[in-house]
């Protein structure tokens, strides 16, 4: 278990010390500039926007194969300030301003954005699905799941400068009145989730992303038009 000791900023020219805490749970080479790197590996999910005219209908269909290429709005400002990007799952932040969470692979950010390749995810560090809902999505109504074995696991990321120091989260998402957010998660086998008429989520085997858009408690894995990447102080 290492730990690791970064400044979380709470503007552009202030920043507050916490910690971010990698529990490696298990191990694969991953590339750091020119180094190798034993790393923790987990899973990602994301955020993700809609704008008002979007419904269930309308929206294309989504493909992930668990490569994500970020381009962020406003990316090259923050050159200077970020180096690195952390995939992260588990990641919490105290009232302290301490970060804390299990790495799943890092990248680059280089040219305004960054690419990462999530992994395959162990069964082990998976959760279970109708947690998913109700304590990350805040979905209280009753779900149908047609495969309750199913389990998975989502990912946030997180800019980190050179002398790991921590900028900010990045969302996929939309800016307007009616936000959709966009979770990128892992799941160990094929599953559709239904609740009623605002939940339609059918997952693959493998890496996807689905977009719950907060105001109705809508969650569909339908991509929404209009998403684009953000540092999160940049969300408005």
């Amino acid at each position: 278990m290492e730990l690791f000791n970064i400044m979380k900023r709470t503007s552009v020219n202030e920043s507050k010390k916490c910690s971010i805490l990698l529990r490696h749970c298990w191990e694969s080479p991953y590339r750091w500039g020119s180094n190798l790197l034993p790393i923790v590996i987990l899973f990602a999910l994301t955020l993700s926007g809609c704008t008002e005219e979007d419904d269930l209908e309308n929206q294309k269909e989504d493909t992930f194969n668990g490569t994500l290429t970020a381009k962020v709005e406003n990316g090259a400002s923050y050159e200077a300030q970020i180096s690195t990007v952390w995939a992260l799952y588990d990641a919490t932040t105290n009232s302290a301003g301490e970060l804390n969470g299990r790495m799943l692979v890092a990248s680059d950010y280089t040219n305004g954005g960054f690419t990462i390749n999530l992994p395959e995810i162990p069964a082990q560090f998976l959760m279970n699905i109708a947690t998913f809902f109700s304590s990350v999505l805040n979905i209280s109504s009753e779900l149908e799941i047609d495969d309750p074995d199913a389990r998975l696991l989502f990912a946030e990321f997180f800019g980190i400068t050179s002398d790991n120091n921590y900028v900010d989260s990045f969302k996929y998402t939309n800016t307007g009145s009616k936000r959709t957010t966009c979770h990128f998660v892992f799941v160990n086998s094929d599953v559709t989730v239904k609740g009623g008429s605002n939940i339609n989520v059918t997952l693959h085997r493998g890496w996807n992303r689905i977009y719950w858009t907060s105001s109705d408690n809508k969650v569909v894995s339908n991509a929404p038009s209009g998403m684009k990447w953000y540092l999160n102080k940049d969300v408005k």
